[in-house]
């Protein structure tokens, strides 16, 4: 319960009436106070107005609300009284686990299995939303009648923030041997406090004990640590957690999984199951996977278009270069038709418009900020068939559709962002139930520009080593049915990657004026010269064997080659600036143009036909266009 007010606590934060403390730290203090409906809430107001408490208070407020509801306290507002800015949130009653044990001693058997599993489900649930919290422990878990919650991201990160190593951040009992370390501490660090902490619930001592700080530390770095009432199975786990290296310690995820006693097939949902299990006290039964609340994009439902086809079409807007990938289509289209109508999706920061006899329309997308230290906001979505529904993606990845518009696949481009599988694509179904990873590489090797194959049983990826200047590496073929990946080592200069040609081959820009094309086992079966291939893009098949590319020596001018012989089949001009996406359908390109941030179908003597879709600037986006 919250203790009385003391001399000099307001009587009013805004429009909140105080009715008592919650707590004070460092930082400033947490009070009780009452809303104007009368609903109790918590209201963290920082002692230090300067620009570094308030830059921790908005990373608090931006940090909450990526987080689930069965995680944390959610935020309710944002505000500043004179100059003492602070964030108002929902308040959940119960004591810390810190003032728990103190008050009642150690938990035991199933009460200790229960905290287990749901602050387990939180981190995991943090580290998937891209953050780290940095400071987890027994003072910032609550025991909530629902179930634990995760509290004060005050020192949060999002993952591969390179600022997080400049200060040690956090409580010393908890801290990871990193963290003493002048290098960023990750999503392991808070692995290693969770341990630190389910030893503390369970004898009311942190692993490594107290005292001053150098014998602390130096215990951190050397000792074994004091395990002292865990037995069994959690016993095991937490020495893993506890491991000196961060490398061999479980991810939150697979901590999780093991406290569920589950394989990762044998659970669609983890979060949603640990959520189940933490509010039941013990383990969840199968189909409790959880859909979050949909997109919804402004317009009517339209019909479904005709044909299909597979791949991703990333772009960046605002000073990040547009990148291209391949796009299959099937079936001969006629030309766009006219009298569309308008979808908005503000979530992207996107107006499309879409016919029902369009052969491609917009089903998948990634919009975030371009510099991580402005923001962990995100939007992902995918898009439900026949629907102007986007189901959001809660991870940072970017959805990929397959061709027969009933599976997705996602990687994590970047390995500054993955907290876990890093070097492995995710599939789940179109309603985003049934998750499981597929292994493709050991990190530090990373994967980007998943394609499926034509007819979907494959997934294409480029590999790619961050320590060489992101040079490309090979590529792995993913058989998502058998769950298994071949990887081929193919090391080339550049960054370009590979992507589905014509048929059963692969192909892949070989400097800006060839084009090499491999087979699945990475031999090369032929070249195509007379092409312009800038730096960092892809080659743009179609399904009947032709290939969209810029002509050499001749600027905004695109060619189209038999992809077989490479001849010439047709010239066609492009806008100032435009850039070659995908086929749009057998008859027309789509093309993007940077000056107005619209792509328009454009039929192959290059008159415009239609714009399909406007973005707005600023940002980063990822979008995938498919016919289901």
């Amino acid at each position: 319960m919250a203790a009385a007010v003391q001399p000099g606590d307001p009587a009013r934060i805004g429009a909140y009436v105080v009715r008592g403390r919650l707590g004070a730290g460092g930082q400033g203090v947490v009070y009780l106070a009452q809303a104007p409906g009368g609903r109790p809430v918590a209201v963290k107001v920082l002692r230090a107005a300067d620009e570094e408490a308030a830059a921790l208070l908005r990373r608090e407020a931006e940090v909450l609300p990526r987080m689930a509801a069965f995680c944390t306290a959610q935020v309710l507002e944002v505000g500043a009284a004179g100059a003492e800015p602070y964030v108002v949130s929902e308040f959940i009653e119960g004591p810390t686990l810190q003032q728990a044990v103190a008050a009642r001693g150690p938990l035991r058997g199933r009460e200790l299995h229960r905290l287990a599993v749901g602050t387990a489900t939180a981190l995991a649930a943090i580290h998937r939303a891209g953050v780290v919290h940095r400071d987890f422990k027994p003072g910032n878990v609550l025991l909530s009648p629902e179930g634990p919650r995760v509290i004060d991201f005050g020192i949060a990160r999002p993952v591969g923030d390179a600022g997080a190593g400049d200060e040690v951040a956090g409580t010393p009992p908890y801290m990871a041997p990193e963290q003493f370390r002048p290098r960023a501490a990750g999503a392991a660090a808070d692995v290693f406090a969770w341990g630190a902490t389910m030893v503390f619930a369970a004898s009311g001592a942190p692993p490594f004990g107290a005292g001053p700080l150098p014998a602390l530390v130096h215990r951190i770095m050397r000792a074994e640590p004091d395990l002292g009432g865990l037995d069994g199975d959690l016993r095991e786990l937490v020495a893993a957690c506890l491991a000196k290296d961060p490398a061999r310690r479980p991810a939150a995820r697979e901590v999780l999984l093991r406290l569920l006693g589950r394989t990762p097939s044998a659970v669609s949902d983890p979060l949603a199951a640990g959520s189940a299990a933490a509010r039941a006290g013990g383990p969840a039964p199968e189909g409790t996977a959880r859909l979050a609340a949909p997109i919804k994009a402004g317009g009517k439902a339209g019909g479904k278009a005709r044909g299909w086809v597979a791949g991703a079409v990333t772009s960046v807007a605002a000073l990040v270069a547009v990148a291209l990938t391949l796009l299959y289509v099937a079936a001969r289209q006629g030309p766009p038709a006219a009298g569309t109508r308008t979808v908005v999706v503000p979530e992207l920061g996107a107006t499309l418009h879409e016919h029902p006899r369009d052969p491609l329309r917009l089903t998948s997308f990634l919009r975030g900020s371009t510099d991580l230290s402005e923001g962990l906001a995100f939007a992902a979505g995918v898009r439900l068939p026949g629907e102007d529904t986007f189901l959001p993606v809660t991870e940072r990845m970017a959805p990929v559709i397959s061709p027969g518009g009933d599976r997705v696949a996602y990687v994590h481009e970047s390995p500054d962002l993955a907290v876990e599988n890093a070097g492995a694509v995710r599939f789940t179904a179109r309603d985003l139930t049934g998750a499981f990873w597929v292994d493709v590489v050991e990190p530090p090797l990373a994967l980007r520009r998943p394609s499926w194959s034509p007819d979907g049983s494959r997934l294409l990826v480029s590999v790619w080593d961050p320590r060489l200047d992101d040079r490309t590496t090979g590529f792995a073929v993913v058989d998502p049915a058998r769950r298994t990946a071949s990887v081929v080592s193919a090391p080339a200069p550049g960054k370009e990657d590979y992507v589905w040609a014509s048929g059963d081959t692969l192909a892949r820009a070989s400097g800006t004026g060839e084009i090499t094309v491999h087979s699945p086992a990475g031999a090369v079966l032929r070249t195509l010269g007379g092409v312009r291939q800038p730096a960092g893009t892809v080659p743009v098949f179609s399904a009947d064997g032709r290939l969209a590319t810029l002509c050499p020596g001749a600027e905004d001018r695109a060619c189209v080659l038999d992809a077989a012989t490479g001849r010439r089949l047709t010239t066609l001009p492009l806008p100032a600036g435009g850039v070659l996406w995908f086929w749009y359908g057998t008859d027309h390109l789509a093309v993007y143009s940077a000056a107005s941030s619209a792509v328009r179908a454009v039929d192959l003597t290059g008159d415009p036909v239609r714009t399909l879709a406007e973005f707005a600037t600023g940002g980063a986006w990822t979008v995938h266009w498919a016919a289901r």
